[in-house]
């Protein structure tokens, strides 16, 4: 074809066009895989830190804990006494937030969002 003649201009810029756009694409398609590379980095990160954060609040709770049961001691209570109040005080503590937990996961289920999109009866009046 000639460059020349109108069909070959119309031709040539469609080309470049679509050459262009392909370029775009590749680019946007490589950032997306360098930041999806970079997410999954920072998410690995989050979980470590999130273990090792777990890790040091137990590691303090019992340190706590332990401190509690020797200062009941140097007041005059059984060790053991002291022992079992601080389990079951901390026993307690578990099965409040487990309760919470399991209360609060109906909202998971998207009640809202599901009573909206549920079909309405007609009422006839």
């Amino acid at each position: 074809m000639d460059a020349t003649r109108p069909e070959g201009i119309v031709a040539a810029e469609l080309a470049g066009a679509f050459a262009c756009a392909r370029g775009l694409l590749s680019n946007l398609l490589d950032l997306f895989g360098l930041e999806a590379r970079r997410a999954g980095l920072m998410l690995v990160l989050m979980l470590a830190c999130g273990v090792i954060g777990a890790v040091l609040i137990v590691a303090a709770w019992m340190g706590l804990l332990a401190a509690l049961v020797l200062w009941a001691v140097a007041l005059g209570v059984e060790w053991q006494a002291a022992l079992g109040a601080v389990a079951l005080a901390n026993l307690a503590a578990a099965l409040a937030l487990f309760w919470l937990c399991a209360r609060v996961s109906r909202m998971l289920a998207f009640p809202a969002t599901r009573r909206e999109l549920r079909p309405k009866r007609l009422e006839l009046v």
